[in-house]
């Protein structure tokens, strides 16, 4: 019997896929290479480099939307007392806020597997199949994370300490897994290319999310 590193069931030696999660015995990083995964410290880690990213992301969006909303004004499109609507919180910023933090993570880790925090870390996204992740694993995981993150990360931290690759309950239902970018194989391995474009698309629509935010609540 063997056991899928991914979702910890036992199949026969024989096997090619595993039932649980469709993993392929042939192709998945488990028969390809057996170094360990992240652990939930570089991942924590990654995410606070995300959350300081996202303090440079406001600024930019806040900058532009400045520049957005000084324009209409002078154009007499605003109304009058626009000023008082930009105090405080507002739905419509945090909504869009959070849009544009899922955009990010999605475009980011399903383009090619890593944020400017996982790479800061060494860390990458892949699929379960053995193959790069893709736009579906990484929108489900990145909704999974607003789970596993309760408690502090505690609900993920369990959840990664009976997984034999550490996954979160947001990797296991997406059927993705975070490994470090110098212990995946070559050939799993998306090019920079990729790199570029999800970050520019991912870091770009955060920000367009917050200045929308900006701009509708005070129209």
């Amino acid at each position: 019997m063997k056991q899928c590193t991914y979702c910890g069931q036992e199949n026969a030696d024989n096997s090619p896929t595993c039932p649980g999660c469709g993993t392929d015995f042939s192709e998945s990083i488990s028969s390809v290479d057996k170094s360990p995964s992240a652990g939930f410290g570089i991942r924590a880690l990654a995410r606070i480099i995300d959350a300081i990213c996202a303090l440079f992301v406001g600024f930019a969006a806040g900058m532009i939307a400045g520049i957005i909303l000084g324009i209409l004004n002078s154009l007499g499109l605003l109304p009058a007392g626009w000023h008082h609507h930009l105090r405080g919180l507002s739905l419509i910023s945090v909504g869009f806020g959070f849009l544009g933090s899922l955009l990010y993570h999605l475009l980011c880790e399903g383009i090619h597997g890593a944020t400017l925090g996982k790479l800061c870390c060494g860390i990458c996204v892949v699929s379960a199949n053995g193959k790069p992740s893709t736009i579906k694993g990484a929108f489900i995981r990145s909704l999974g994370y607003y789970i596993d993150a309760l408690f502090f990360g505690l609900v993920g931290y369990e959840s990664m300490k009976k997984s034999p690759i550490n996954q979160r309950y947001g990797d296991k239902w997406a059927g993705t897994a975070v490994f470090k970018t110098k212990e995946i194989p070559p050939e799993l391995k998306r090019t920079p290319g990729y790199l570029i474009l999800g970050l520019l698309l991912g870091i770009g629509s955060w920000i367009v999310m917050l200045v929308l935010g900006f701009v509708l609540r005070v129209l």
